[in-house]
């Protein structure tokens, strides 16, 4: 093997790409870096001579971002954003406090569970927490690459390389606008009113989607019409303006209540899993633990029928697997 692959890429270079990137100029990554033009120019040129590609496109003083660039860029950003967590950990090792807290999340979790996690830390809570919003895929990627501490996502999720820590079950949901009929009923909401109606759901066929219209073909519903959506919040959010029923996780129902809808349980249990994740090889001290229990507890308080299974139950996968109707 060469040794010229063992090569570290310079972290100033990194920087100084990061800021281009980030500011839109040398001129302004320089003044971001307290250096001059000339220097983050030589940098990000260094850079590209380690990377064997073109980084910019340049027009006298205007740069733009090649294509290799910009998928350069994102894993230039997890590195940057490593590099920050470990200078906040020295911090907390020198003044002898709780180290940082950096958690990634899907924005479902970020949005209704993560506030009321911090909130139940009280006084544990460090002076710095950083919440990073991406999709469950890169909320793995994340975890793995131990660019963050904790990591909270919905199933299906691929597990290998990741210790559970929590795991909850609860159902999906229905939600209406407070001026439909529906919105008064007494009881469940039932399946067969979205018979010939629209549905307003995510389109993500891989997610919870799969789950519903696998249950809705085993009792011959079929909606008329669908409207999709990547976020359950602009599902609900379609609900209140009378476009259709909503079905939705029951974190985003919940954890980010919606005034002028109604929030009904549906007469067909379709269950919605989500957990608490760190790298296998991490260890933890005490007090960073004390988020897992304080996950826990904003679990119970927000979601009305939470329930917790045990992460170390070798046969949980699978079960999970079937209910979710992605495993035989």
């Amino acid at each position: 093997m060469s040794r010229e692959n063992d090569r570290v890429f310079d972290v100033r270079a990194l920087e100084a790409f990061d800021a281009a990137m980030s500011s839109g100029s040398m001129t302004a990554a320089g003044r971001r870096l307290g250096i001059g033009q000339p220097a983050v120019t030589r940098l990000v040129r260094e850079l590209e001579s380690d990377v064997g590609f073109q980084l910019f496109h340049r027009n006298g003083p205007r740069i733009s971002p090649t294509d290799r660039g910009l998928r350069f860029y994102e894993e230039v950003q997890r590195v940057i954003a490593g590099l920050h967590q470990i200078r906040g950990r020295a911090d907390a090792i020198r003044d002898e406090r709780l180290p940082a807290l950096d958690i990634a999340a899907t924005p479902t979790m970020a949005g209704g569970l993560i506030g009321p996690t911090l909130q139940a830390l009280g006084g544990d809570l460090p002076d710095h927490v950083n919440v990073q919003t991406m999709n469950a895929a890169y909320v793995v990627r994340g975890i793995r690459s131990r660019t963050c501490d904790f990591g909270v996502a919905a199933y299906p999720l691929d597990h290998m390389g990741l210790e559970r820590h929590v795991i909850c079950e609860s159902q999906l949901v229905a939600v209406v606008s407070t001026a439909t009929p529906e919105a008064h009923r007494d009881g469940m909401l039932p399946l067969s009113l979205l018979d010939g109606a629209r549905l307003i759901t995510v389109g993500n066929a891989y997610r919870i989607r799969h789950t519903i219209d696998t249950v809705l073909a085993e009792q011959g519903i079929s909606p008329a019409q669908t409207l999709s959506t990547n976020s359950s919040l602009n599902a609900v959010m379609a609900a209140r303006s009378g476009l259709g029923v909503a079905i939705v996780d029951p974190v985003t129902a919940f954890g980010i209540p919606v005034k002028g809808v109604a929030v009904l349980p549906l007469s067909t249990a379709i269950p919605y899993f989500w957990g608490l994740f760190s790298d296998t090889a991490r260890a933890f001290a005490p007090s960073q633990m004390r988020f897992v229990e304080a996950f826990r507890t904003a679990c119970q308080g927000t979601i009305p029928d939470c329930t917790f299974h045990d992460p170390q139950d070798p046969g949980l996968l699978k079960r999970i697997g079937q209910l979710l109707r992605t495993s035989p």
